[in-house]
């Protein structure tokens, strides 16, 4: 518990709050799916070529690095579109291309676009 001076007054909180940082305010309160995808909208992570956005794994667990849990490990292959398919759904929208290394698929960028 801390003391926080508001407005000359003192009240006891429970938590501190948060603390800012370079990424969009609110934005580590989305689901995963949502701040992985707006990363990539944004250029933050992934690198653009002709078939579309890549995103290696190993660069994915350096932008989420305040995800401690083992859910980092597993985000990207539990979102894989299954071979021989071609469209996304609500939790499948990137494709393997190899170990470690995702594409994401081209649809699921475009709700996220501004």
């Amino acid at each position: 518990m801390y003391t926080k001076q508001v407005k000359s007054k003192t009240i006891n909180t429970e938590t501190k709050p948060k603390p800012l940082n370079n990424k969009a305010a609110g934005q580590s309160e989305l689901p995963l799916k949502d701040r992985f995808l707006l990363a990539v909208v944004n250029g933050d992570i992934g690198r653009v070529e002709n078939s579309g956005v890549i995103v290696s794994l190993k660069e994915f667990k350096v932008y989420f690095s305040d995800i401690t849990s083992d859910y980092i490990n597993s985000f990207l292959p539990a979102a894989t579109i299954e071979p021989g398919q071609r469209s996304v759904t609500n939790t499948r929208y990137v494709f393997r291309v190899k170990k470690g290394v995702y594409l994401v698929h081209p649809e699921v960028l475009e709700e996220y676009r501004l």
